[in-house]
């Protein structure tokens, strides 16, 4: 399922925080569905303050010590990224990792699922996905299980909001001649995004333990 949500897109352009970003080195996101360095990310929230601190801890036989708190990154700092901040503003939730993730022009993100994240698999996390750079060459599909072949293809819109069920088989194509550039934010589900998205399958007790992390800090 990918739905948009309804909250006002980003109406100001982003193209100078795309641009920006074209400066950056990424970190290479290691899977088994993508090649080299088709698929990297920059985080701007997580757990670490460097921007290449794009894993959370037992994600990806990551090294992150558990205790790790989540904090904003250095590229807060920067006058660039305060559209940034105008986004996540519009967003009803606390969040956990909120990440930059590039597929290279030219590349694909082979058919998976997110369910080696426990907190998505489990609702307690759902994830929102914001285009900083796109065209209608990107196609993100989605399939209701992992034997469909056929799965129902979208084009997502820069500065618009949606929530993507990526606990579901999802495969990304980039077939521009640009770099595509999401903001994904990792959002702790409460009442106003069940009301938004659609997901009502929480767990309580494990939605309760997330938050107290989160407010504490």
């Amino acid at each position: 399922m990918i739905k948009e949500l309804n909250i006002e897109p980003y109406k100001n352009s982003l193209e100078k925080v795309s641009t920006f970003l074209d400066n950056f080195e990424f970190k290479k996101v290691k899977t088994k569905y993508t090649k080299g360095d088709d698929w990297t990310a920059l985080s701007f929230h997580g757990y670490g303050s460097h921007p290449l601190d794009i894993l959370k801890p037992g994600v990806l036989k990551s090294t992150v010590k558990i205790d790790t708190k989540l904090q904003y990154t250095t590229l807060i700092n920067l006058e660039e990224m305060k559209p940034i901040l105008e986004i996540l503003d519009k967003l009803p939730c606390r969040y956990e990792r909120v990440r930059f993730m590039k597929l290279t022009k030219g590349k694909v993100i082979g058919k998976h699922s997110d369910k080696i994240d426990k907190d998505i698999e489990s609702k307690k996390i759902v994830r929102i996905h914001i285009p900083i750079r796109t065209n209608n060459d990107v196609i993100f599909t989605l399939y209701e299980n992992a034997k469909d072949k056929q799965g129902q293809d979208h084009n997502l819109k820069t500065g618009h909001f949606y929530y993507t069920d990526v606990s579901k088989p999802h495969a990304v194509q980039n077939n521009s001649k640009e770099d595509r550039i999401h903001l994904v934010v990792d959002c702790l589900l409460n009442s106003q995004l069940m009301t938004l998205t659609g997901v009502t399958a929480w767990q309580g007790p494990v939605f309760m333990i997330a938050y107290e992390v989160c407010i504490t800090q």
